[in-house]
């Protein structure tokens, strides 16, 4: 299988790229089996609920949480390794059942339009020289115009992880050239899972400079997987046997 078996790329599937093109291969070419991760399964349940939040701000929350939660857990073939389903369950229990974490949720204003809020919208951009389409969904905008992103964390983010965010700067892009209206500024919504559980609401303005910078990354991935280019990367913070579902049949034959 080629690069031309390939119909469409994402933000995720870059982003894995970047970190190990080899452990891409296997997942999107050669097509083996991966596992889900327990932050995986958690964050979707998160994401569900909040959207159920936002959507019906009547609805019973903690029941939504479980509702959610069973369904994440049927759907992914999960790795739990030394993360019992129990204890992850509970870190999402606690940020829904903390009233600082729901009293900040309910400042989360989404924009609408004839389609209703403007949760979970796909969008899709086209990158000159690359052949297809790379495609995301952007977790909400903001009545400002800005889209914002959620993620559940074992701790607090720097605004320099925000701001050097290629994942913030592709929905920008994207709804530029969809021709919605793009206030250059992101806002990732991070909800830390310490045991006093918090909200961050982290701001990152950018540029249509940056938009080039972007771009020329897509095009490098896509240049490299048209060139059969899967290098190995020890490296990066997947390569181990917890993040990385093909590290026992690489560099764990070695007896790494």
């Amino acid at each position: 299988m080629k690069a031309n078996s390939i119909e469409h790329l994402s933000y995720s599937s870059i982003s894995m790229f970047l970190d190990c093109p080899e452990s891409w291969r296997r997942k999107y070419i050669a097509k083996e089996p991966t596992k889900s991760s327990p932050a995986l399964v958690l964050g979707s349940a998160f994401h569900g609920t909040l959207e159920e939040m936002l959507t019906n701000p009547g609805v019973d929350v903690q029941a939504a949480y479980k509702s959610q939660w069973k369904q994440a857990v049927e759907r992914q073939d999960v790795f739990w390794d030394e993360e019992s389903p129990e204890q992850t369950y509970n870190d999402g229990l606690r940020l829904f059942s903390h009233k600082g974490v729901l009293g900040e949720i309910s400042k989360i204003k989404p924009d609408k339009d004839d389609k209703g809020l403007k949760i979970e919208r796909k969008v899709e951009l086209s990158v000159p020289g690359v052949p297809v389409p790379i495609i995301g969904f952007i977790d909400c905008i903001l009545e400002d115009g800005s889209p914002a992103d959620f993620k559940t964390s074992a701790r607090s983010w720097s605004s320099d992880k925000a701001s050097y965010s290629l994942q913030a700067l592709f929905y920008i892009a994207a709804l530029n050239q969809m021709g919605e209206k793009v206030t250059w500024r992101f806002q990732h919504i991070v909800f830390v899972k310490t045991k006093e559980p918090k909200v961050q609401f982290l701001n990152s303005l950018h540029t249509a400079g940056e938009l080039f910078f972007l771009f020329n990354v897509i095009s490098s991935v896509w240049g490299a997987i048209e060139a059969g280019a899967f290098t190995l990367n020890p490296g990066s913070w997947r390569c181990n046997g917890k993040y990385c579902d093909f590290y026992s049949d690489c560099r764990g034959r070695f007896g790494a």
